[in-house]
């Protein structure tokens, strides 16, 4: 299952971090196997958030002197350079090309939580450009190889105007668009992405409550349906954790906290937004099913 999270206005739909979020809280709620990879380069990445400063710090040492190759380049180089190719698409294991690729994939990747959530990075290192361009031209075969070695991809997808993007928003089973309180930038999606608004679920990102542009006015205003919409309020602990690289300690020690917790209505929030996430899935599957 191929999940994009994208949003339509740069730097303020607080994608990343509510990408970074809900994964980890997804694998704590259910019991299944995810992988993590963004289709684009910037400093405040998915590997600063999930990844505390001392362990990148480290990592980065290990990258630096190719102790531990890592990376969404490793594997594109792997796969071009192997004999084995590329698999189709299957739920399990099935050959000795699959074993390859997941094998790459796995030694490619951070281990977030034990074999449940792993994350590959993109890299600093390479030009922009072309890294983009190799991601446009391998980015089918990708996702391909990722379906068979876990059940849900979770993109961290780029709305500037990366040539993969397109691809992976096409390709992908469920959008989950992220916006602001911005009657401007929500009017922009509705009437620019059409396409894709059938497979679309939407979170608010940094959600006030008293904003005359409130989730009723925005499902009302855009015939979105309540079970498609949801929110992700600013929470000041959350956004510490995100620049220290201690999102998992974080929802580990919030988890389960109760109604007096400062975190509490946050986390409920990311609560809600995985079910709303894993009810379109399990709706989609069961259509699949009847066809």
């Amino acid at each position: 299952m191929k999940i994009a999270f994208w949003g339509n206005a740069k730097g303020s739909c607080g994608v990343t971090s509510n990408l970074a979020c809900i994964s980890v809280a997804s694998v704590m709620r259910y019991s299944f196997k995810a992988v993590l990879w963004e289709n684009h380069t910037q400093q405040n990445n998915l590997e600063q958030a999930l990844l505390c400063r001392q362990t990148n710090h480290y990592l980065s040492e290990m990258n630096h002197y190719h102790i531990h190759p890592v990376g969404m380049t490793h594997i594109m180089n792997q796969f071009a350079y192997s004999n084995h190719g590329f698999s189709a698409s299957a739920q399990n294991i099935t050959s000795e090309a699959d074993y390859y690729e997941h094998r790459i994939i796995k030694e490619a990747s951070y281990e977030i939580l034990n074999e449940s959530l792993y994350y590959i990075p993109s890299s600093f290192k390479v030009n922009r450009e072309i890294y983009d361009y190799d991601l446009y031209s391998n980015v089918n075969k990708i996702l391909q190889s990722l379906d068979t070695f876990a059940d849900i991809i979770y993109i961290d997808t780029s709305n500037r105007n990366a040539l993969s993007s397109k691809v992976i928003l096409e390709e992908a089973d469920l959008v989950v668009v992220n916006l602001t309180q911005n009657s401007s930038v929500i009017q922009h999606f509705f009437d620019n992405y059409s396409s894709i608004q059938s497979k679309c679920v939407f979170l608010i990102s940094g959600y006030h409550k008293q904003s005359c542009l409130n989730i009723n006015t925005i499902s009302k205003l855009h015939s979105i349906k309540k079970t498609q919409i949801t929110v992700i309020p600013y929470n000041l602990e959350y956004q510490e954790a995100v620049s220290q690289g201690t999102i998992v300690e974080f929802l580990s020690r919030n988890y389960t906290c109760k109604r007096r917790s400062p975190n509490y209505e946050f986390v409920n929030q990311v609560k809600k937004a995985v079910e709303m996430i894993m009810n379109h899935i399990n709706y989609m599957e069961q259509q699949e099913a009847m066809r």
